[in-house]
């Protein structure tokens, strides 16, 4: 997956809610900082990923030519 994509998702799914970065924390479980830190690009656990994914209700898949997808 493209990180530039996956962050870009993150992004627009965040603003669609009108959700700030402490209420993805709070209701992900994951810090502050560390959602920043995706944000910015910068390497994270992948758990924290898919935990902030969750929260935002967010998924994706890989499909055997290695594309992926954020739906």
């Amino acid at each position: 997956m493209r990180q530039k994509y996956l962050i870009e998702s993150i992004r627009e799914r965040k603003d669609d809610l009108d959700w700030t970065i402490e209420k993805i924390s709070q209701e992900s479980g994951v810090g502050v900082r560390t959602i920043n830190r995706i944000l910015a690009g910068e390497d994270v656990r992948f758990s924290s990923i898919r935990a902030v994914m969750d929260a935002l209700e967010l998924s994706f898949t890989v499909d055997k030519s290695s594309q992926s997808k954020v739906e």
